[in-house]
């Protein structure tokens, strides 16, 4: 659990020091490596917070990277299902 901890605060200062695809890209890899990775929801809300402006086009919808942070999260759900190394878990 002490591993996790580390992981998850390497992960919230990637958000802070580093472009926004970087820590997408590495909370991607966990929520894979990991059964239930949550902390990609906050990856993304503290992304949208920091980094996040309106998308004129889709009427001012301020929050794309907590849409996409939660969509890869529900996928991964059903994913991880149909997945042959995770039936055993």
């Amino acid at each position: 659990m002490p591993i996790r901890i580390l992981i998850d605060a390497a992960v919230f200062l990637t958000v802070l020091f580093f472009p926004p695809i970087f820590p997408i890209a590495i909370s991607l890899i966990l929520l894979y490596y990991y059964e239930s990775f949550y902390e990609i929801i906050f990856v993304g809300i503290i992304i949208d917070s920091l980094y996040g402006r309106p998308i004129g086009n889709l009427y001012n919808f301020s929050y794309p990277m907590t849409f996409v942070s939660t969509a890869l999260f529900v996928s991964s759900i059903f994913i991880k299902k149909r997945l042959k190394f995770y039936s055993d878990r």
